[in-house]
């Protein structure tokens, strides 16, 4: 089984860009988790990508806003402009919740997780 579960604070806007023919929605997006190990908070960086109208919805949010994302663990391999061949690792989103307000935002207005995040009419940005 290859799932994997985020909850954490967006690193930064996300920007949408559209690819192919189809001109499909897609957007790369940093999602910064804490925790703690040997008494010490951490906190690590997952790259996360959406399509479609997970993409158009997370292109709302800001930076530092909460979500929860479901997906899989991606790898691919590529050639840099140097001809170094490079691997990548990242989160192919299939799910995610808004989960509140960005930090140093009040919460008024911001969709909760209860919200049904997918209904345009929810949301209040």
């Amino acid at each position: 089984m290859n799932s994997v579960t985020l909850m954490g604070r967006l690193g930064a806007k996300p920007e949408i860009r559209k690819v192919g023919s189809d001109n499909v929605s897609v957007t790369d997006v940093s999602i910064a988790t804490s925790g703690f190990a040997k008494g010490q908070k951490t906190t690590d960086w997952h790259s996360v990508t959406l399509w479609d109208k997970q993409a158009d919805l997370i292109s709302r949010c800001d930076k530092g806003e909460m979500v929860l994302i479901e997906g899989s663990l991606k790898h691919e391999k590529y050639t840099d402009k140097d001809g170094n061949e490079r691997r990548k690792s990242y989160v192919r989103a299939y799910r995610f919740e808004f989960c509140g307000a960005p930090r140093n935002k009040q919460a008024t207005g911001a969709v909760g997780p209860s919200a049904n995040p997918y209904g345009d009419d929810d949301l209040n940005f």
